[in-house]
């Protein structure tokens, strides 16, 4: 199983659930302030919508390119961090 997070603008994220190259499971998240709540909070219902435990997860992606000093890109690697622990 793998997690994709994918910025598609300044404001959305694509949460994809994939296994074995399927996509099994999508959600968008809007960016706004409480970033890291909501975050947290679509992993989480995206994982518990098809009964996959965290601990199944092989890999957590993110294939776009972020900004460096962006507050979104620290919520988003910090996530990916604590999800791979």
């Amino acid at each position: 199983m793998r997690l994709l997070l994918n910025i598609k603008n300044q404001s959305i994220i694509e949460i994809q659930l994939i296994k074995n190259k399927h996509i099994i499971d999508v959600a968008h998240l809007t960016i706004s302030r409480n970033l890291d709540t909501l975050l947290i909070r679509a992993i989480d219902k995206v994982l518990s919508r098809n009964r996959i435990d965290r601990l199944s997860l092989i890999i957590l992606e993110i294939p776009t390119k972020l900004k460096d000093e962006a507050v979104s890109n620290m919520i988003i690697r910090t996530t990916k961090a604590g999800l791979e622990v």
